[in-house]
């Protein structure tokens, strides 16, 4: 399976049937970022002191993913018809190590929201600059030790909820930017994740 794609199957849940009058699920978190994550240097068990324990994990084909989720029908989203939802995802490696991270929120004091027309504009070659140009910082990053074409990924993403006979139902837009050691773009990946 693709390694660009690969840790993104971490946030494929399985989601709960739940009683209408349920208004918001799993526990609220802050947005974890650099310098409290270190890609090659941050453990399982540094995420887990920062955040508790994951809503749920999943085994990738070098490690294991942690997912943190939170929605809240009552808070305020990027969009009137959305549920409000956040989410974190951690990729760690065979040794518990982190390799990446990715935050997505719908939330409108931390909004993950981001132009989608802005997407074709990028080209091979382009610079890290100007991809953020174009898209603005990313919300997430995944690192390539050791490979001699992508040294990282950035990632951009942002969490489309709704909720609607009983059922929260979230679609993740993904934008995958991948960069080779020179900072310079070889590959841009574009998908949605249905997580329900």
């Amino acid at each position: 399976m693709d390694m660009l794609k690969l840790h993104h199957y971490g946030l494929i849940f399985v989601f709960l049937l739940l009683t209408g009058c349920v208004t918001t699920i799993g526990r609220n978190f802050q947005k974890l970022e650099e310098p409290q994550l270190v890609p090659g240097k941050s453990t399982a068990q540094d995420i887990i002191g920062l955040l508790g324990k994951p809503t749920t994990t999943n085994a990738l084909n070098q490690g294991t993913a942690y997912n943190y989720i939170h929605h809240n029908r009552n808070a305020k989203a990027v969009k009137p018809d959305e549920v409000a939802s956040r989410y974190q995802t951690f990729s760690f490696n065979n040794e518990d190590i982190l390799t990446g991270y990715q935050f997505g929120s719908s939330f409108v004091e931390d909004s993950t929201f981001f132009n989608t027309d802005s997407i074709k504009k990028i080209q091979t070659g382009d610079s890290r600059e100007r991809v953020i140009r174009l898209l603005g910082e990313s919300s997430g990053i995944n690192h390539y030790p050791g490979d001699p074409k992508h040294a990282y990924v950035l990632i951009y993403s942002y969490p489309t909820t709704t909720h609607s006979d009983s059922t929260f139902s979230m679609v993740n837009s993904v934008v995958n930017v991948a960069f080779d050691h020179n900072d310079k773009v070889v590959r841009v990946e574009t998908y949605n994740l249905n997580a329900d």
